[in-house]
């Protein structure tokens, strides 16, 4: 029963969509330099996050904001997290729970559930988008190993986003993520 709590707590955790590595179309994001990036945080004023979307159809620049959010995670860095999720997202876990919803919530639970995460992999294949106006969907799978409470892990799991496009920016303002059983292990009676 405890590993069914791990699995479930590590649900809830990639129900962000959070991962440590990310593989995207067969290919990895590019992080920038650390010192790269601390001359763009000296260099750009607050609020200038959408000036640096690539350019492009919406389905690439969807692409690219989630694996923004997957990067941010991968750091630990919950500003560029938030810089993808909405205010008010709701989240969805693999657990039996209401919906986590807003930020403020979302990120109480992220925190606390990330520090049980001591290593982490995870790639995210197979991703579908749909863009129908300001709004669109993407859906992915993904596999994570990695150790979780001193213990190795591994599963896979689906993910839905919801975006809509505010300000002339992609939020992410729906998160619902699922673990896939393992139908390869015989259940045992009574599980």
């Amino acid at each position: 029963m405890q590993m069914r709590g791990a699995a479930v707590a590590l649900a809830i955790i990639l129900g962000g969509g959070m991962l440590a590595s990310v593989a995207v179309a067969g290919e990895h994001p590019q992080k920038p330099s650390k010192e790269k990036k601390e001359s763009q945080k000296k260099a750009e004023p607050a609020g200038a996050g959408a000036e640096k979307l690539p350019p492009g159809a919406d389905n690439d620049v969807i692409d690219y904001r989630i694996a923004e959010m997957l990067a941010g995670w991968q750091m630990g860095d919950t500003s560029i997290m938030h810089g993808v999720y909405a205010d008010d997202v709701s989240v969805v876990s693999g657990a039996y729970e209401p919906p986590i919803i807003g930020w403020t919530n979302f990120l109480a639970t992220y925190q606390k559930l990330r520090a049980r995460i001591t290593s982490a992999q995870k790639e995210r294949k197979n991703t579908y988008t749909v863009v129908r106006g300001n709004l669109a969907w993407s859906s992915y799978q993904w596999e994570f190993h990695g150790e979780v409470d001193g213990a190795p892990a591994a599963w896979r799991g689906q993910t839905t986003l919801v975006l809509e496009k505010r300000a002339g920016k992609w939020m992410i303002v729906h998160d619902h993520t699922s673990v896939v059983a393992d139908a390869s292990a015989p259940r045992k009676s009574g599980d």
